[in-house]
This record gives C-alpha cells, structure tokens and sequence, in this order.
C-alpha cells in the first residue's frame, strides 16, 4: 500500500531524506536564521527543519534542545525579523513566558534519588524478578517483564526528552537494552509527532495503515479488513513493540550504528536466554500495555491537515486529551502519560513532576480560549473504540 509503505519509510529510514528546498530559514525568537548548510547534520533529522521553513519555531526550538545547542544557535548569525516574516501567536508569546517562569522555579530539575528510587527500581526489578521466575513460573514472569518492558518504555521515553549526558545514557539502558529500541530512530520518529501531533502525512504516529486506518483511505489503497479494525485494533496492539523493534534494527543497521547494535544485542541475549513464552509473551505484553495508552490520549482527537493553519501551543492543546486515573496501580501504569498534555508542552519536564503542572495548563488552556480536556478511563477507551468504529465504515 502506497501510503503506508511512505510513512513507513519515513519513520524507520529518516537520514534517508533528501531536501528539495535550496533554502531552510526559520523564526527563533526575533531573528531568522538559515539553516540551511546545518540540516544534514541536525541530530533531530533535516526534514523536520525544512517543515519549519518559512515559520515561526520558537516554541518548538525551546520544547526540544537542550541549553548547549540554545547557545550554539544563539552564535549562528541571524537577521532580525521584519513585518513581513512569520510572526509570533499571542499563545505562543504567553506560553514562552509560562516556560521561562517553569524553568527560573526549577521544575525541570531531576531529583536523582527519587528517579532511582521510584521510577529505575521497580522497573529493574521487575525485570529481575521475571527472569528469576521464568522457568518456574512462566505466565507469571512473562507478565512481569512485559510490565517491566512497558515502564522501561516511559522511562527511556522520558530521558530520551531530558538534557545531559546521564539521561543519554540512561535512554540508552532502558531503550536499547531492555526494549531493543535504536534511540536514535525513536528520536527522529518521535520528535515530529510531538511537533506536528495529529497532522496527516506528516505525524507517522497515526498512519499505521494498512493494519489501522485514521482516516478514510483511497479505494486503491483500502484493504478488505479495514471495515472489521474495530473487532481486532486490540489485538493489533500487542504487536506494537515488535513493530517498533523491527523498525530500531533497520535504522541502527542503516545507519551503521555499532554502538546501539551492540546494546540491542545484549537485550536479544537476555531475551534468548529465557523460555520462548516468556521472551515473546514479554514483548507482546509490554508492546499492548504501551499501545492502548498511547492511542488513547490522541487518536480520537481532532486532526490537522498537512496545509492547515499551524501553531505549535495551539495544535498540542486541541489534539490532546489527558486521562484521570482512579488508583495508583492505572497511575503507575499510564506513566506519566496520563498528563500527555503536560508533557507535549514540557518534554524536557520530569514526568513525576506533571501532576503538579496541571492546574497551571489548565489555567493557561481556559486564559486562551482552549478547553483543557481530561476523561477517566471507561471514557478515553470508549472514545479510541468509537474512532477505530468510524474509519471501519
């Protein structure tokens, strides 16, 4: 299927891209800058530049870069921007202001010990206790590793946004090994989500045709099955993580990255040394715990045409929904992702620190206009069923 193969590609093969722009010139603050002769070596991908050609990046430039490369940017020359440049949103004028305010007051600041603690700890040890488990009681361990799998995934997600070189490492631990994710890959795939969330052909995170269809697709490229997606999406989902395994050894052997082979080798090492059951059943299980969070926060939100009008604040508030959890076990589950909201804003923000946050967007939603949306639980799986139920039709 044409389209599908596409993002397909997209996604799993992004230095692959070559620019058709002879000119990259971006909006920072009130410079413009060309960035042009930077792209092939930008860490986020040249692609996601030249989707900024020609606008403002502001609040994306600060959501995603950490203070060394700010500084390197702020010593590249740029040129003062004029009336006829892309202009800076009310929203985005308050919502920098609101970020500066986060970051004087330290809420990006990690707690270390509370990290290891409270977040490393059960997941390290849940994968221990699986391992240890995994011959006696193979269903048993199964289920904890793929809940361990499934944590690894928030935390290497959560350092994968962080600053510093201990969250580079700690990614690569959480990600690569225990998960078999090439955090390269992942950063490429998952930084154009979080800047254009729900745009069609260009967020790859809801184009997973021909298996699950956001829209209604062309009658030369409509599978049989698409009509029964509501009956199965759930069974899809516990394949979630073999699909994005699949894809991290693609890139990391596409791109020669020895490094990261190296450490997905460890984690197959591991899993080999386990009971096919619990190996495999681990990878399922983790794979459909991640899946039915993270498709429920967005998927039946509204979605963006590829040319409509585009602000980042704005375009992360109306395709987001946060989800109240009633007990610290869907708490501990959901994690982190139940604050999607909080985090689309504030990536770099540590997710122990999103509930605390929440007021100040719910305020900042309500001061512009916005509806700060949040369901609980029945609510969101209701709504995903219904989206899935609408382009089955």
């Amino acid at each position: 299927v044409t389209v599908s193969v596409l993002y397909w590609r997209m996604a799993t093969f992004p230095h692959h891209y070559t620019s058709s722009l002879p000119r990259c010139v971006i909006r920072i603050d009130d410079k413009m800058y060309d960035v042009t002769n930077f792209r092939n070596t930008h860490p986020g991908g040249a692609e996601l530049l030249d989707l900024y050609h020609g606008a403002d990046a502001t609040d994306v430039f600060y959501a995603f870069h950490s203070k060394r490369a700010i500084r390197q940017v702020k010593n590249m020359r740029g040129t003062d921007a004029s009336e006829s440049d892309p202009q800076r949103d009310r929203i985005s004028v308050d919502f920098e202001r609101l970020r500066q305010k986060l970051e004087r007051n330290g809420w990006f600041e990690r707690n270390w010990l509370a990290e290891a603690c409270l977040v490393m700890g059960p997941c390290l040890a849940l994968c221990v206790l699986g391992t240890l488990l995994a011959w006696s009681f193979p269903l048993l361990a199964a289920l904890f590793i793929g809940v361990g799998m499934q944590q690894a995934g928030w935390i290497g997600h959560d350092y994968g946004h962080g600053r510093g070189q201990a969250c580079k490492v700690l990614n690569r631990v959480f990600g690569c090994v225990i998960n078999g994710f090439s955090t390269e890959w992942w950063s490429h795939k998952h930084n154009t989500h979080h800047a254009f969330p729900n745009r069609l052909h260009v967020d790859s995170d809801i184009h997973n045709e021909p298996v699950l269809h956001m829209y209604f697709p062309r009658k030369e490229n409509d599978p049989w099955f698409r009509k029964y997606q509501h009956h199965y999406y759930l069974f899809a989902y516990a394949f979630l993580y073999v699909s994005w395994r699949t894809q991290s050894i693609q890139f990391a052997v596409g791109k020669k990255d020895k490094l990261e082979l190296a450490l997905m080798a460890l984690g197959y090492m591991w899993l080999f040394s386990l009971p096919p059951m619990v190996s495999i059943g681990a990878v399922l299980v983790g794979g459909w715990l991640v899946a039915v969070v993270v498709t429920a926060n967005h998927q039946p939100e509204p979605k963006f045409g590829k040319t409509d009008k585009y602000n980042f604040v704005a375009d992360q508030i109306i395709s987001t929904r946060d989800v109240e959890c009633p007990d610290w076990i869907t708490e501990y589950l959901f994690g982190g992702m139940q604050y999607q909201l909080e985090h689309h804003l504030f990536p770099f923000l540590p997710k122990y620190r999103y509930r605390a946050v929440r007021q100040l967007v719910k305020q900042f939603c309500e001061d512009h206009g916005h509806e700060f949306k949040c369901s609980g639980i029945a609510d969101i799986m209701s709504r995903n069923y219904e989206v899935m139920k609408k382009f089955a039709a």
